[in-house]
């Protein structure tokens, strides 16, 4: 029973689920950010390097300027969706009824915008290729 105890079911991780993961693009296996997203007071601390591989996440200096054009795409499409909603389902309210829930609702998900954008970013233009043979066994 205990050969099966470290049997892992995912040994290569996909590219999506090291995004959704914010996981590192060259081992899929370190995390990129030192803290979970709900602690709204360090959602922004990165690791510098993979803990993993050491992969410099900073490609080059002003690299995570890029990122901000993903957020800005997340951020118009919350804008977008949640604006169609409240105007099918609520019978289309004052503007305040338009101007309130999406400032909240953006507000709301600064920490995952932030988070999946750069996460993103790094993966598809860091130009960073995944090796598996470079994640060091304990």
């Amino acid at each position: 029973m205990s050969q099966y105890q470290t049997l892992k079911l995912d040994p290569h991780p996909s590219r999506f689920q090291a995004i959704a993961e914010g996981r590192c693009p060259q081992c899929r296996e370190g995390k990129m950010f030192k803290y979970p997203f709900f602690r709204v007071d360090k959602f922004d601390q990165m690791h510098s390097n993979c803990p993993v591989c050491n992969l410099r996440y900073e490609v080059e200096p002003g690299f995570w300027y890029g990122a901000m054009f993903v957020s800005y795409g997340f951020s118009i499409l919350i804008l977008a969706v949640l604006g169609v909603v409240l105007y099918w389902f609520f019978n289309d309210p004052p503007i305040m009824g338009y101007i309130i829930p999406i400032t909240v609702i953006s507000l709301i998900s600064v920490p995952f915008n932030f988070r999946i954008s750069r996460s993103i970013f790094l993966h598809l233009f860091g130009f960073v290729k995944y090796k598996p043979e470079v994640i060091v066994n304990e």
